[in-house]
C-alpha cells in the first residue's frame, strides 16, 4: 500500500516537472532554454526550405546572440556530432547575416567562411550558414540537404 502511494507521488512529481520544464514552448520536441524554445529537427531540407519550415512554426532559424556564450554552449551540446542549418546567410547582400537581417559577429571555424564552389551542387559558392559536425560555424551550399534549428520566443504565462 505504501509503494503504491509512494509511487504516485514520485510519478506526479516526475509528471509536475516535466510541465515546469517544457512550459512556455507548447509542442513536442520544442526545448525550453532561457527566453526561447528550441527545435532540433530530425528531417533534412536545403536552407531556404529550413528557413520556411520554421516561420510557419512562428519561428526563425537559429539565431545567436552576440556574446551568449551560455546559449552557444546549449545548442552545440545538442547539435554535437550533426550538421545543422543556422539563420545566417550571406546570399543577398554578400556580408554576413541572420534572418533578422542583424549583422553577424560570432565564433566560426578557422578559414571559414571560405565562399568554396567545388561543392558540385549546382552554380554558387556557400551562402548559407551551418554547424558543423564539430560545433563551429561554416558556410554551406544553400541547396545541400540537413538539419535545421528553429527558435521562437517561449510564451509567457498570462497572470490577469
Amino acid at each position: 500500500n505504501n509503494n503504491i502511494s509512494c509511487n504516485t507521488i514520485l510519478h506526479s512529481l516526475f509528471l509536475s516537472l516535466i510541465d515546469l520544464l517544457t512550459s512556455g514552448c507548447n509542442e513536442p520536441d520544442w526545448i525550453p532554454f532561457r527566453n526561447s524554445c528550441y527545435l532540433f529537427s530530425q528531417d533534412v531540407m536545403n536552407w531556404t526550405k529550413a528557413r520556411d519550415y520554421c516561420e510557419e512554426k512562428g519561428a526563425l532559424l537559429l539565431k545567436i546572440e552576440d556574446g551568449s556564450e551560455k546559449e552557444w554552449q546549449f545548442v552545440i551540446n545538442f547539435a554535437k556530432p550533426h550538421d545543422y542549418w543556422v539563420g545566417l546567410t550571406d546570399q543577398n547582400t554578400g556580408q554576413w547575416r541572420w534572418t533578422d537581417d542583424t549583422p553577424y559577429i560570432m565564433n566560426r571555424e578557422a578559414g571559414q567562411p571560405d565562399e568554396w564552389t567545388e561543392h558540385g551542387l549546382g552554380e554558387g559558392g556557400e551562402d548559407c550558414g551551418q554547424i558543423a559536425y564539430d560545433g563551429l560555424l561554416n558556410d554551406a551550399h544553400c541547396s545541400a540537404k540537413m538539419k535545421f534549428i528553429c527558435e521562437k520566443r517561449r510564451q509567457q504565462p498570462n497572470c490577469n
